[in-house]
């Protein structure tokens, strides 16, 4: 490998997400942290293909990041790509850019799908995000089926949609998952539960470790600080059951018992109105409502990562209720701010933070330890402090910029050296 060091980078990425210079209010924001401190390093030239609201292919740079965008389309059920011109089109990019790498940013979208086939011969690095096929066996949060009937609405209706068919298209999906990344060589992982899992579909792939870049404000952001107020933050990037906003609800109203005073505040893109609001939304409204939980519960929207650190840093715990997850962006920036950390053993979450160490864990759909945790925090100011420490402690490590790009770097010469010798 020592002979391709000095070597110029061009790499390609195949993401989800539209990089921009400004901060996002959306999942996958790792990815243009990421994007900025690769390209600040002098070491690559970076391009990226998304999908987006375009009718063509468009390109759209991103301060020195050459970045092409195709229309958002519904892969087919046959084969699991968008139509032979979306496909033509990502071809013509990579043909232009000529890259030496394509780094594939998860199995959740059909770009694995691309070097897995061959439509792509480039060297190619997939790194893994969530699971469809584990969620897909979670998907339902533990609701009964009077309760998910309960979830349906009229933009369920008119999308003729519901829990069951969502859990069903993801476990369709997880076909086309498995095909991915059994084909790849090369695989980043970032939790024991999802190394777990790829090695179990491709025993001989070269597994490479990766960790999140956090975005500028966390750096900066002022330590935690212990407070007695009763004010409890949650975040979900989507408003599906398998993230849990019930079981935060559910704790909150054992909890308002001893703390009548207490607040719930959820993050999140989830107060939509009309035709346009989730039914499990409404449905979590309506569970609120019968806990008399209205005057404790606040929808704070989508926000910056700014608006982050302060609302981190006034609440007394951050509440992670997933029934799974791989590697929380939002538990990672709680950790790094040092708010104390109430979390689901789930997935790769115990990867992220120690039991009684650096975060407090119940087993998933357990609103009545979820509660005695945080009531732990609540009450017990050497706790509180105490994980706070540590799990800043981590984050200032794990998370350190300089470290996560100088192995980014070092992982791509790697897979490209590794492919040379095929």
């Amino acid at each position: 490998m020592a002979g391709y060091q000095g070597e110029s980078l061009r790499v390609l990425w195949l993401c989800n997400a539209v990089l921009s210079s400004g901060d996002l209010k959306t999942t996958g924001t790792w990815l243009g942290a990421l994007a900025q401190q690769l390209v600040a390093s002098g070491e690559l030239t970076l391009g990226n293909i998304s999908t987006g609201n375009v009718t063509r292919l468009t390109r759209q740079d991103c301060g020195a990041i050459k970045q092409w965008i195709v229309p958002a389309s519904v892969p087919s059920d046959r084969d699991g790509l968008p139509s032979h011109k979306v496909v033509a089109d990502i071809l013509e990019v990579v043909d232009e850019f000529a890259p030496n790498l394509v780094h594939v940013w998860g199995t959740e979208a059909y770009w694995g799908l691309l070097t897995a086939r061959g439509y792509i011969r480039t060297p190619a690095l997939l790194e893994m995000q969530g699971l469809k096929g584990a969620i897909a066996k979670n998907y339902s949060g533990g609701l009964t089926w009077k309760e998910q009937l309960g979830c349906i609405g009229f933009k369920e209706i008119v999308k003729f949609r519901s829990i069951a068919r969502d859990a069903h298209r993801f476990e369709k999906w997880s076909v086309f998952e498995r095909e991915i990344i059994a084909a790849h060589r090369s695989i980043a992982t970032q939790t024991d539960w999802i190394r777990a899992h790829v090695q179990l579909v491709n025993p001989t792939s070269s597994i490479f470790h990766a960790d999140l870049v956090l975005r500028q404000p966390f750096y900066q952001c002022a330590s935690w600080q212990f407070s007695q107020k009763p004010i409890l933050f949650c975040s979900a990037a989507y408003s599906s059951p398998f993230k849990g906003l019930h079981v935060a609800i559910r704790a909150a109203a054992l909890l308002k018992k001893m703390f009548p005073r207490l607040q719930l505040l959820v993050a999140g893109a989830h107060q939509r109105h009309g035709i346009r609001k989730d039914g499990y939304i409404a449905w979590i409204e309506s569970l609120t409502r019968q806990l008399d939980l209205s005057q404790n519960v606040a929808w704070l929207g989508s926000l910056d990562a700014s608006q982050m650190c302060e609302e981190l840093n006034s609440a007394s715990a951050m509440i992670l209720p997933s029934f799974v997850e791989n590697c929380s962006g939002f538990m990672q920036e709680a950790m790094m701010v040092g708010t104390p950390v109430v979390a689901s053993y789930a997935g790769g979450l115990p990867s992220l933070a120690g039991g009684e160490k650096s975060a407090l864990f119940f087993p998933p759909g357990d609103a009545a330890m979820c509660a005695w945790q945080i009531q732990r925090l609540l009450t017990d100011r050497d706790l509180a402090n105490r994980l706070s420490h540590s799990a800043r402690a981590i984050a200032l490590d794990r998370n350190d910029r300089a470290k996560i790009v100088a192995n980014q770097i070092k992982t791509y010469r790697q897979v490209i050296a590794e492919s040379r010798k095929e």
